[in-house]
């Protein structure tokens, strides 16, 4: 009876040996150790108080609000966090934002000039050491669109179609319009004063007229792109020396 009890407690002995075996060679594989087993703190605590503390410096900065990420203990200037928003509200859109080195400055601003002092006046609020990025954007002026020139008159003696002396200096805007604008064409229109007879009134303003194309000809202007349109009524309004007249109107 005996000798079954001694037999018994062997076999119970050779198996626990058997599992503290395994036991010990399943740590060896793993790297473990019964102290890291079950003393050792969390790998993800350790590893998420890294992740914090290794996080960059960054922040974006509005006139109204200023949003900080990361780690702002190296950063000398966010005491002047209230100065910069007050800075930024010098502009409508203005934008601040970046890191410990570097900052980009967005937004408008009237001209280039002023782009320029912008960019002094954050460096001086910053101080050395962190770049100033000026991404400012000064808008294009606007499109004037060129307005053709009024209507050239031209103004005659009584009876004659001879051109007046400061024919050249009136008709010079018109002239560099037809020069410059090559789709563009003249139109030239004779009256005349009440005095004479209604068929040698006609005639004459005729006259004026073609007197006034042959200036424009002169000029270089070719003639396929000069009409000669008869009024309605030739002639002229106003007194007799402003009835004598001709013109020359863009179309």
């Amino acid at each position: 009876m005996m000798h079954t009890h001694q037999t018994r407690y062997l076999q119970m002995t050779w198996i626990v040996a058997l599992i503290l075996a395994l036991l010990l060679l399943w740590m060896l594989l793993t790297g473990r150790s019964p102290s890291s087993a079950c003393c050792a703190e969390p790998e993800t605590t350790s590893s998420g108080l890294n992740s914090i503390a290794e996080t960059p410096f960054s922040f974006v900065s509005t006139s109204s609000q200023f949003s900080v990420e990361g780690n702002d203990k190296d950063v000398s200037w966010l005491s002047k966090t209230e100065a910069l928003k007050a800075w930024l509200a010098g502009g409508l859109d203005w934008q601040l934002k970046g890191d410990t080195n570097q900052v980009t400055l967005t937004g408008t601003v009237e001209s280039e000039a002023s782009k320029q002092a912008k960019t002094e006046e954050l460096n001086a609020l910053l101080g050395e050491g962190v770049a100033v990025v000026n991404a400012l954007m000064v808008p294009s002026p606007a499109l004037v669109m060129p307005v053709a020139p009024e209507v050239a008159k031209l103004y005659f003696d009584t009876g004659k179609s001879t051109l007046p002396e400061q024919a050249s200096t009136t008709l010079e805007p018109t002239i560099e319009w037809l020069i410059s604008h090559p789709e563009s064409k003249a139109i030239i229109s004779g009256f005349h004063d009440a005095r004479g007879s209604r068929e040698n009134n006609q005639k004459l303003a005729k006259a004026r007229a073609q007197a006034s194309m042959d200036e424009l000809t002169a000029a270089g202007i070719e003639a396929s792109r000069i009409e000669m349109r008869k009024p309605i009524e030739t002639e002229g309004s106003g007194n007799e020396e402003e009835a004598r007249r001709v013109e020359i109107a863009i179309e």
